[in-house]
């Protein structure tokens, strides 16, 4: 597996990272020989483990900072492995990761991606960056043995525009409840008496709507932001002068603790998605299985995944109109907390998001 930060690293965990902490042990139980190329920049020097999970894990330097180490650090884990080990299969991770993967071909075996989100349309990126990711798109289409999109919508978007056929598998998440409420406590929070946000501070994400939206709405609860920014800029200072202008705004950055995140999703009166970019979200799964009420922005990825078990804004009016009449009606919002975890339960199992990579595997090593 290549372009990852690692298994479990501690630093900078994203959907990827969470996903296939999953996924990557429980191939090992059905049979595979896993080995995971990790980013040493994400793991502390205590924690860099030979093996973990019954995962091989390799740690490779990672320079370049932010914007590159993905790039450098998967360039150099694909030097080492041409030059000491000869896989079955080669999985990436990340559209950007196209032309290691063309380079990968070299090893004469099966090239297998999970192409992730729409990387080029990423309002982070500029000019320069968005080109790179979409002649990226290009090369892994050309070169890559079998693409993996883990939405419908993604994967009609790639047949429609680059002509190419995926196997579409999206990620899982599991079903918990809340056992240690009082954790929310910590930051001043009491069940049911705050909506949450947890995500990227990036464009694409909504952010700006979604504080507006609050903001204008009438009521008392509280509006928590979980997440930070990899860079500043305008943006992140409108999102700051918003939520200085409304007390009940409280943004409290990146949350490592997963016990507190997971307390937080239980026990929101709702959660707030608004993530445009990308197929299936890991976090908008993992609000589910932890029975939050969702609140999404209308997208096609996110109806996918939701359906009708969600309530959807187009933008900061249509929010706050949504929170106006969902946050006096608490039958309502009970109601929604209950349809995610028996959707996830139908739809979107680790055991089932498994068996799908189990099977694709199998059958680039055998075609």
């Amino acid at each position: 597996m290549f372009g990852l930060r690692g298994l479990r690293p501690d630093l900078e965990i994203s959907g990827f990272e969470t996903a296939f902490s999953e996924i990557a042990p429980r191939l090992v139980e059905r049979g595979h020989a896993v080995t995971m190329y990790c980013r040493a920049s994400a793991h502390s020097r205590a924690n860099r483990p030979a093996h973990a999970d019954g995962v091989d894990l390799v740690y490779m330097p990672s320079p370049g900072g932010k914007n590159f180490s993905a790039v450098t650090s998967t360039g150099l884990a694909v030097a080492h492995a041409l030059a000491r080990h000869r896989f079955d299969v080669w999985f990436f991770v990340n559209v950007g990761m196209g032309y290691h993967a063309a380079t990968a071909r070299l090893s004469g075996r099966p090239v297998v991606m999970n192409v992730d989100g729409l990387d080029w349309q990423r309002g982070k990126w500029g000019p320069v960056a968005r080109a790179y990711f979409r002649s990226a798109a290009r090369m892994a289409v050309r070169f890559c043995t079998t693409l993996v999109t883990d939405a419908e919508a993604m994967r009609a978007f790639y047949r429609e525009h680059f002509g190419r056929e995926s196997e579409m598998i999206p990620y899982g998440a599991d079903i918990e409840t809340s056992e240690q409420s009082e954790l929310v406590a910590s930051l001043g929070l009491a069940p049911c008496d705050y909506y949450l946000i947890v995500s990227r501070l990036i464009p694409e994400n909504s952010l700006e709507a979604m504080l507006s939206g609050f903001v204008r709405s009438r009521t008392k609860r509280r509006l928590v932001v979980v997440g930070d920014a990899n860079y500043q800029g305008a943006f992140h200072d409108s999102l700051e002068r918003i939520a200085a202008s409304d007390a009940r705004v409280q943004m409290v950055g990146r949350i490592s603790d997963q016990r507190l995140l997971k307390e937080l999703w239980c026990n929101a009166y709702a959660y707030l998605h608004g993530h445009t970019v990308g197929g299936t979200n890991p976090a908008l799964l993992r609000a589910m299985g932890y029975g939050s009420c969702v609140v999404a922005r209308d997208t096609v990825f996110n109806r996918e995944v939701l359906g009708d078990d969600g309530a959807y804004f187009a933008d900061a009016e249509s929010l706050t109109r949504l929170l106006d009449d969902l946050d006096v009606d608490a039958d309502r919002a009970a109601r929604m907390r209950r349809l995610g975890p028996a959707r996830i339960k139908e739809r979107y199992t680790w055991d089932h998001v498994v068996d799908e990579y189990d099977r694709v595997l199998r059958a680039a090593v055998s075609a």
